[in-house]
């Protein structure tokens, strides 16, 4: 059977470094990822994102730009996965760890890059998406027309 998700992601950068989570979860275990999950049924990308960097972080946020699509037809969990990440800027709230995400950390490009090497990123859009909003690479909110 064919798995078809939608995930929402979120760049949140301070200070020149991206913010990721590490996970605890069995598939992702050890590893570390932007603030991100799957859209759940009649809820908007945008609500979507919203919702994850809470729930993994704490942060209240407000998508920005769009960053980029990212497109795995065939993922290592068995989906194809199509990811929408977005720029975020954090609006309120504090950075709270949980069970599911015990550590919380803002990481330079070189830091990512050296997790992407030792194969410590979660899913492979994560350094692309990461030297796509390096390079400015993004486009404005005015494309998404929510349709209810």
């Amino acid at each position: 059977m064919t798995v078809i998700n939608v995930v929402c992601s979120n760049i949140i950068e301070k200070d020149g470094k991206i913010l990721f989570v590490k996970e605890s979860k069995k598939i992702a275990q050890n590893r570390y990822s932007l603030p991100a999950g799957k859209l759940e049924f009649g809820e908007t990308i945008i609500n979507g994102t919203i919702r994850e960097a809470k729930e993994e972080t704490g942060l209240d946020v407000k998508p920005i730009k769009l960053i980029g699509i990212y497109q795995r037809p065939s993922s290592s969990e068995s989906s194809n996965t199509t990811v929408f990440c977005f720029l975020s800027k954090i609006i309120s709230g504090k950075i709270q760890t949980s069970k599911e995400h015990p550590e919380i950390i803002f990481l330079s490009t070189n830091e990512i890059i050296n997790l992407n090497n030792k194969h410590k990123l979660r899913s492979k859009y994560m350094l692309p998406a990461v030297k796509d909003y390096f390079n400015k690479k993004e486009i404005d909110m005015s494309f998404l027309t929510i349709i209810n």
